[in-house]
């Protein structure tokens, strides 16, 4: 499996995931990985169908997704992995698969978050997963769409927020 694209957004799978990134990358699949997602057949058929009939789409677990991703058990398509939130990174580090790089991007308003960019919200929790996914030397950036600049995660979240 060739990993194009390591993404949080807690939309998971959408227009802006489908369009703005599947396409121009050319993708052929897309990995969901969710643990709640994976064990409800309906949800993982309402994902599902949000992908083009010219994409293949799984849901999977963190377990499952781990084992894909380090065994390579699947073939070598151009590939979307999608997590929700940084401590669904921080599980499948914990389980062996180590991602280069991670693209942070769609995090969005809540009540406990703080607003960094437009589409990255974190509250203190967050942050800390994010800081210890750098510790791990995993590369974290920022862009909610590939035509958008990237913002390296260390300049946005150590920065003043407006």
């Amino acid at each position: 499996m060739d990993v194009q694209l390591f993404r949080i957004d807690d939309r998971l799978i959408h227009g802006q995931v489908v369009l703005g990134w599947a396409k121009p990358l050319r993708s052929e699949r897309i990995l969901l990985c969710d643990d709640e997602v994976s064990q409800s057949a309906w949800e993982k058929e309402l994902y599902c169908t949000c992908v083009p009939e010219e994409l293949k789409a799984l849901v999977c677990n963190v377990d499952e997704t781990t084992n894909i991703l380090s065994t390579k058990i699947l073939p070598e398509d151009k590939t979307i992995v999608l997590v929700k939130e940084p401590r669904v990174v921080m599980d499948i580090v914990n389980k062996g698969y180590v991602p280069g790089k991670v693209n942070l991007g769609g995090l969005h308003f809540s009540d406990q978050r703080k607003k960094y960019l437009s589409y990255v919200y974190l509250n203190d929790e967050e942050v800390k997963q994010l800081h210890w996914l750098l510790d791990k030397g995993i590369s974290i950036y920022c862009q909610d769409v590939p035509t958008s600049k990237a913002h390296d995660v260390l300049d946005v979240i150590v920065k003043p927020r407006p």
